[in-house]
C-alpha cells in the first residue's frame, strides 16, 4: 500500500499542465533603528559645523549626541567596549585625568577649567556614539563624511567665522570642496577608473594651490602617490613595481611620499617665487621661508615655542586655556629673528595670552601634561599603520580613507584641535580601529621587515586575513 501512495505522490508532482508554485523570498526590510541610525549619521555630519554658544561654542551636532548617548549606550553597549576602543578609553581618561590635576594644580580660572575638560568629555561622548553606530558599517560612515561635506559649506553660507570671511577659500569653503572631491574619486576609484580618480584629485589640487592653501596640495599628492596606481605593476612579462607586502614595496612606496612633499614644497616656492599666486601669497612665503626648518616650519613655527613651554613643565601642563605672555612674545621674537614684520602689542592683543601651540599633540601636552601627548601620540601611531596599510594593500575606499589618515595625521602635528574636529575625528578614529581590528586585518608594519610570506598575497588586493566582505557592511 504505501508503494501505491508514493508511486501516486510521485505522479502528482509531475503532471503536465500543472506548474509548480515557486518560493519568492520575502523582501528584505531593514530594521527602523538602522534607517534612524544612518539619519541621525547624516544630521550629525550636517550640523557638526554649526555651533551654538553656551559656556563656550558647543557644535549642534554635539548637542544631538548627547541627547541620544544614554539611549544608544542601552542599545549598542556591547560595540561600544570593543577591546581596541577600550585602550583609547582609558589613554583619554587619562589624559582627563591628568587636565583635571594640573588645573588644581595651576589653580585654572573656573571658566577654562570647565571648558577644557569639557572638550574631552565631548570628545570621548563622539567617540563611543561613534563607534556604536559606525563601527564596521561603512555606509555610515559614508553618509557622515557626505554630510559634514555639504554642512561645512552650509555653514560657510549661513554662520560664516571672522576668519572665513578673511580667507573664504581655506577657513570656509576648502573643507566641504575637497572632501566632495575625495568622496567622488572614491566611487571611480571602486570602479577601477583610476585616471578619473586621478583627474579629479589632480583639480582640486590645483584649485587648493592657486588659493595658496598649501597643506591640502600636499595631503592631495600624498593621496595620489601612495593609492593612484600611476605606475603599472607590470608591463607584459616584467615587473615594474615590487611585489606588494615585500620589503622593497615599502621602500617603493615610502619613496613615493618623500618625493611628493618634495615636489609639494618645490611647485609652491617656484609659483610663488615668480609670482603666479598672487603679492600675497609671494611675501607670505618668502617670509615663511627665512625660518629653520623651511616652509614647514615657517609656516608653524608655534611648535618652537610650544616645544619650550613643554620643557618647562613635562609633567603637568599649563592647565586649560594656558596664558602666558611669555611665550607669545617669544613667538614674536622668533618671527622678527626670521626677517618677519611684527607687532609685539599687536600680537598680545589678538592672542589673548594663549600659549601658542597649533597642533592637537603639543596642545594636549601644553594644556593638561604628559598624558595628553600620550594620546595623541597613539593615535598618530595607529593612523600611521592604518595609513601604511591602505597604501600596501589596496582596500575599498582607499582614496577617501589615505586622504583623512594623512589628514589626521598632518592634524596631530600640525593644527589645533578645535571644535568641529572632535566628531569628525572620532569618525576617522572609527575607520582606523575597523581596518585594524583583528578579526578584519591582522597587520603589523613590523612584519615587512621580517616575514617574506606577505609576497604570496601580492597580486590578491587585501592583506592576510582579510577578504571584500570584511569591509561589508555588517553592523545594520
Amino acid at each position: 500500500m504505501s508503494v501505491v501512495v508514493q508511486r501516486t505522490r510521485f505522479a502528482a508532482r509531475n503532471m503536465v499542465g500543472i506548474p509548480r508554485l515557486r518560493q519568492h523570498k520575502a523582501p528584505h526590510r531593514r530594521p527602523i533603528l538602522s534607517i534612524l541610525a544612518d539619519v541621525f549619521s547624516v544630521l550629525i555630519g550636517l550640523t557638526a559645523m554649526f555651533s551654538v554658544h553656551l559656556v563656550g561654542d558647543l557644535p549642534v551636532a554635539e548637542a544631538f549626541v548627547a541627547s541620544v548617548f544614554v539611549p544608544a549606550l542601552i542599545l549598542y553597549r556591547r560595540r561600544v567596549l570593543r577591546p581596541d576602543a577600550i585602550r583609547i578609553y582609558v589613554l583619554m581618561a587619562g589624559w582627563l585625568l591628568n587636565q583635571i590635576l594640573t588645573d588644581l594644580y595651576r589653580g585654572t580660572a573656573r571658566i577654562d577649567w570647565i571648558r577644557g575638560d569639557a572638550a574631552i568629555v565631548f570628545f570621548a561622548i563622539d567617540l563611543m556614539i561613534a563607534v556604536m553606530l559606525m563601527s564596521g558599517n561603512d555606509r555610515r560612515k559614508l553618509l557622515f563624511i557626505g554630510g559634514f561635506a555639504i554642512g561645512s559649506l552650509l555653514a560657510f553660507r549661513f554662520q560664516p567665522t571672522e576668519l572665513a570671511e578673511q580667507a573664504p577659500w581655506k577657513f570656509g569653503l576648502s573643507g566641504g570642496v575637497n572632501l566632495l572631491v575625495v568622496l567622488a574619486s572614491t566611487f571611480f576609484y571602486n570602479r577601477r577608473r583610476y585616471l578619473t580618480a586621478l583627474f579629479l584629485l589632480l583639480g582640486i589640487a590645483a584649485v587648493n594651490l592657486v588659493q595658496d592653501y598649501r597643506s591640502p596640495v600636499l595631503l592631495l599628492l600624498l593621496t595620489i602617490g601612495l593609492t593612484i596606481p600611476v605606475i603599472p605593476e607590470q608591463i607584459g612579462p616584467w615587473r615594474v613595481l615590487p611585489p606588494a607586502g615585500s620589503r622593497a614595496r615599502v621602500v617603493v612606496l615610502m619613496s613615493i611620499a618623500l618625493l611628493m612633499t618634495v615636489s609639494a614644497i618645490g611647485l609652491v616656492k617656484v609659483l610663488s617665487s615668480r609670482g603666479y599666486l598672487g603679492e600675497e601669497a609671494q611675501a607670505k612665503n618668502e617670509e615663511q621661508a627665512q625660518f629653520k626648518g623651511g616652509l614647514l616650519i615657517g609656516g608653524r613655527p608655534e611648535i618652537l615655542v610650544s616645544s619650550r613651554a613643554v620643557l618647562s613643565s613635562p609633567i603637568l601642563g599649563h592647565g586649560s586655556w594656558a596664558k602666558d605672555y611669555k611665550y607669545v612674545n617669544m613667538l614674536t621674537d622668533i618671527s622678527v629673528e626670521s626677517g618677519a614684520e611684527r607687532d609685539a602689542d599687536y600680537e598680545e592683543e589678538i592672542s589673548g595670552g594663549l600659549i601658542p601651540t597649533h597642533s592637537h599633540l603639543m596642545g594636549a601636552w601644553v594644556w593638561a601634561g604628559i598624558l595628553g601627548a600620550v594620546f595623541w601620540g597613539y593615535i598618530f601611531w595607529i593612523t600611521g599603520r592604518a595609513g601604511l596599510l591602505v597604501a600596501v594593500h589596496h582596500v575599498p575606499y582607499s582614496s577617501l580613507f589615505m586622504f583623512l589618515f594623512i589628514g589626521q595625521l598632518w592634524d596631530t602635528l600640525f593644527s589645533p584641535f578645535g571644535t568641529s574636529r572632535r566628531i569628525f575625528e572620532s569618525i576617522v578614529i572609527v575607520i582606523v580601529l575597523d581596518l585594524l581590528r583583528e578579526k578584519g586585518i591582522n597587520f603589523r608594519p613590523m612584519q615587512l621587515l621580517r616575514r617574506p610570506t606577505w609576497r604570496r598575497h601580492a597580486l590578491r588586493g587585501y592583506a592576510p586575513g582579510i577578504s571584500p566582505s570584511a569591509h561589508s557592511n555588517s553592523n545594520s
